[in-house]
């Protein structure tokens, strides 16, 4: 069974909870915001002036770091980084590399265990930008989940009920990181 992490770029565990442990069960999937704190396996970069700092400090010799073809092909493809076609079209949406991170472990497999993300209903922006912002990343997290229904989706430690049209989707459950961990034998 193919197990995979992905981190929220808000992450923050407890400090009891073991990162070993976690990573026995499954890679880390996440933005180059979660790198620091988790040592995030598999790294998501979209702003390509990031990407380009991070090759310079030869990051990516640390990590799986993964780009977009286009900001690959930009910056004089460097070798050891790995791509993803795609992008988001014009779409305005915040915490894009958790999208992306969805949708790579996703694809690839059996269970995505998803950690840090708080995705219970939000009242209505007044910001008519952060509400189309909103609006946008919702509809891609749950196009992500639809997209790859024999993946098992797990929210882990979820802070609240989830938001409605989340909590219909068949291959998406919640559970908390100590059942997850006790359930999986980690």
């Amino acid at each position: 069974m193919n197990i995979q992490w992905v981190l929220a770029d808000n992450l923050v565990l407890e400090p009891s909870a073991d990162i070993n442990r976690m990573k026995n069960v499954g890679s880390f999937w996440g933005s180059w915001k979660t790198w620091r704190a988790y040592q995030t396996d598999n790294v998501v970069c979209y702003d390509r002036q990031k990407a380009e700092e991070l090759i310079k400090k030869a990051f990516h010799g640390a990590c799986n770091l993964y780009l977009p073809n286009s900001i690959y092909s930009e910056i004089g493809k460097p070798p050891g980084v790995r791509l993803y076609e795609g992008g988001f079209m014009g779409h305005t949406v915040d915490c894009q590399e958790e999208i992306i991170a969805m949708n790579l472990a996703g694809s690839i497999s059996d269970v995505v265990l998803l950690i840090g993300f708080d995705w219970r209903k939000k009242t209505k922006s007044k910001d008519e930008l952060q509400e189309i912002r909103n609006q946008n990343y919702n509809g891609l997290v749950l196009q992500a989940i639809k997209q790859n229904p024999d993946t098992q989706w797990v929210l882990v430690d979820h802070p609240g009920k989830l938001q409605k049209d989340l909590s219909k989707l068949d291959n998406l459950g919640q559970d908390t990181l100590q059942g997850v961990l006790k359930l999986l034998n980690a």
